[in-house]
């Protein structure tokens, strides 16, 4: 478990032996934070929603960073290829993402 998991643990269980450190984390999380040592970038909007019997709030995370992901010839030329792909005999070209003139 990493600290900041260990920090966010020691806080909700907190939390749950005490209604008032509850209430003052519901209304104001980035203070409450900061007195158990977890830092947050002024930058970062803190949201804290709490589940109940009937309800369950899941967290949509952001899309991955794609901008780093090479292309098909690229990773070929990293793996020491060609930079093309070949065609086995046979697949034909419907089975080619980059194809080589005998296809």
């Amino acid at each position: 478990m990493t600290d900041q998991k260990m920090k966010l643990s020691a806080l909700f269980s907190a939390c749950w032996n005490d209604e008032a450190l509850k209430a003052r984390f519901m209304s104001d999380p980035r203070a409450v934070l900061k007195e158990y040592d977890i830092d947050v970038p002024d930058e970062v909007n803190v949201n804290i929603v709490e589940n109940t019997d009937n309800t369950i709030n899941i967290t949509f995370p952001t899309a991955p960073d794609t901008s780093d992901n090479l292309t098909d010839q690229e990773l070929g030329m990293a793996a020491g290829g060609s930079g093309k792909l070949q065609c086995s005999e046979g697949w034909g070209a419907s089975v080619c993402q980059v194809c080589t003139p005998q296809c």
